[in-house]
């Protein structure tokens, strides 16, 4: 109209790219997403299956032997009980050595126990004449080397997610990532961005 004028687009002649906003917020979000536990879980889920990833058709896929390390009853047991205690709270925690071996001892307390009440139902001792009406004697030769090599397995991931809390190793580097950025100016923080805090501890 008369007495407009027109403001050329970007991508067109004149225009000015903008720059992306970044907020605390969003910072905290897509660094959280890369280390967030869960992830961690998801492939010890996934290695439990006896599933493998596939880089060529980017899907998981079962192993040539086309064996589980586990059934699903073991399987569940093993993935609930690692999403309650390896969670982003838990690496943005502040631990030490002592407590965080205290921690460890209790894993492998939980899983040793969890293990020898369920060794029919889990899978490691044949099946007996209950089974099927979920009724488990326990008889049998225990399957030891496969128990060993799951529960190693366990508790690497969860020394591995740990250690990343002892001395609040991980919530410094967090921390002090944060302060860099928002020195740096590449947003304000808007009404209400103090979320970005919440989410850190899972709020």
């Amino acid at each position: 109209m008369p007495g407009e004028q027109y403001a050329p687009q970007e991508g067109e002649a004149g225009g000015v790219p903008q720059m992306p906003y970044y907020t605390p917020e969003n910072t905290v979000d897509n660094v959280l997403g890369q280390i967030d536990p869960s992830l961690i879980i998801d492939n010890l889920d996934h290695a439990l299956k006896g599933e493998i990833f596939n880089k060529e058709k980017g899907l998981w896929e079962i192993n040539p032997s086309k064996k589980s390390m586990v059934n699903d009853a073991c399987r569940g047991s093993i993935i609930s009980y690692l999403t309650g205690l390896l969670t982003n709270n838990t690496t943005m925690a502040i631990l030490q050595a002592k407590e965080l071996s205290g921690i460890m001892e209790s894993v492998i307390e939980s899983i040793v126990k969890m293990f020898k009440v369920n060794l029919e139902e889990f899978g490691f001792v044949p099946k007996g004449v209950g089974f099927d009406k979920g009724i488990y004697e326990n008889k049998g030769t225990p399957d030891t080397a496969r128990m060993t090599m799951v529960s190693n397995m366990i508790y690497s991931v969860c020394f591995c997610v740990l250690s990343r809390a002892l001395g609040g190793m991980e919530s410094k580097k967090i921390f002090g990532s944060l302060s860099m950025t928002d020195g740096m100016n590449y947003g304000q923080q808007q009404s209400g961005g103090g979320n970005w805090i919440k989410k850190m501890f899972g709020g």
